[in-house]
């Protein structure tokens, strides 16, 4: 999808900030995924037969996936835009029955036809084609307009320049796990995930709150509500770092739970995962900054360099010590990485706003105490009494406090 419409979705926070009229932005970008995935549409029918022979994947899959991609980028559009409103209702309705969809025809295509790849994805892929058809027909239909060079000409230069910054991520994401399949072998990867997997589920609360928060801090940079967007940023970083507190110090039960005895092994790799999980939010902080003016090449140094990074500091130390060190370079590579984006971030700052827009005084203390709780809970963790009597002791203040966080959160969702 990222190659297929050029990542297009991305662009949306930012050019709805800047345009009112958002039936017409939708329209127009539909307009914009329709002809970049009809051009990579006849490339790929001019070179099916190298495209076939270079994967060893059939026509049919290729095909599927190429329908699954630009459909989906149609949806990623839509869904938004409405997130960008707030409208919750219509974008929950469509993925929940398209979810249910998928679930029950690819299963009802592997019972009544066949056990193979392509029985499981043609349902999934027809559910998305569908979905995607009735959202075109209904935005053009809404905002009539296929054609506007402005937010053409934008989504471009937005998302062309920015494509080796989602590569970059990509790559930051999965070549530990990669790079331990080739040194150590598969037995040591089902660990490392495992231990990733539980180092990440907090990832998705924050995919959920990036949902509501992304495009409300673009909301807050167009008003220049500056003081109003670090106090709540603190508040959502501060809620993440608790949630990952939890993570690391309960992270042997929630390996038991969902790996079993076998992988208790992972259990030393949560805390610096989850480190890194927190790195990774905080740098989408500096990085929308940047988005936001159009710094673009400040946001790609950083993100290669420190893909780049990753890549050699796994190679050197996954050799030595084995595949326990992916976990710590990748945390060392997400710190960094979230200190490149502030440096530019703070560049940007000074540039377009002449003064600092998040609280970073404030993000530097969470951060501290974060890594100062995870060194602490590193050396109680085998404290199996002491553990519990901090979780009893965290939902008595939660309970005596319960008021206060009840009116924070309405104030967050009123917000």
């Amino acid at each position: 999808m990222m190659l297929v419409t050029l990542s297009s979705f991305q662009a949306i926070n930012y050019i709805c900030a800047k345009h009112n009229k958002k039936e017409a932005v939708l329209s127009s970008l539909m307009g914009y995924n329709i002809v970049i995935s009809l051009f990579w549409g006849i490339l790929l029918f001019l070179n099916s037969e190298i495209i076939t022979d270079t994967t060893n994947m059939s026509a049919t899959l290729i095909l599927c996936m190429y329908l699954y991609c630009t459909f989906s980028s149609f949806i990623s559009c839509w869904i938004n835009v409405k997130l960008y409103d707030y409208s919750y209702r219509s974008t929950s309705a469509v993925t929940l029955i398209s979810t249910f969809c998928i679930a029950f025809g690819g299963l009802a295509s592997i019972l009544l036809f066949s056990r193979t790849a392509e029985a499981k994805i043609i349902p999934q892929v027809i559910v998305t084609v569908v979905v995607g058809l009735v959202i075109v027909v209904t935005a053009l239909k809404k905002g009539k307009v296929f054609y506007d060079k402005e937010i053409w000409k934008f989504t471009f230069c937005f998302c062309v320049p920015l494509l080796p910054h989602y590569i970059s991520e990509i790559i930051l994401m999965n070549s530990d796990k990669i790079m331990i399949d080739r040194m150590c072998g598969s037995s040591d990867v089902a660990i490392y995930s495992v231990a990733y997997t539980v180092g990440s589920l907090i990832s998705m609360i924050t995919g959920a709150i990036n949902s509501a928060f992304a495009p409300y801090q673009c909301q807050k940079i167009a008003s220049k509500e500056y003081n109003v967007l670090a106090k709540n940023t603190n508040y959502i970083i501060a809620f993440v770092a608790f949630c990952l507190c939890g993570v690391m110090l309960f992270g042997r039960e929630i390996v038991l739970i969902f790996g079993g005895q076998k992988y208790i092994e992972s259990i030393s790799l949560i805390i610096p995962i989850s480190l890194g999980v927190f790195f990774n939010y905080v740098f989408q902080l500096f990085a929308r900054v940047q988005e936001y003016f159009e710094q673009k090449y400040t946001i790609v140094i950083a993100s290669i360099s420190c893909a780049v990074l990753n890549v050699v500091l796994n190679y050197i130390f996954i050799g030595i010590y084995g595949y326990k060190a992916a976990a710590y370079t990748t945390f060392v590579c997400y710190f960094l990485f979230c200190f490149l984006h502030f440096l530019f971030y703070k560049k940007a700052c000074k540039k377009y706003v002449g003064q600092e827009i998040y609280d970073i005084k404030g993000l530097a203390l969470i951060s501290a105490v974060l890594i100062a709780a995870a060194f602490v809970i590193s050396i109680i963790n085998k404290l199996y009494f002491l553990k519990y009597i901090i979780l009893a002791a965290a939902l008595m203040l939660i309970i005596w406090k319960r008021k206060q966080i009840l009116e924070f959160i309405k104030t967050i969702k009123e917000k």
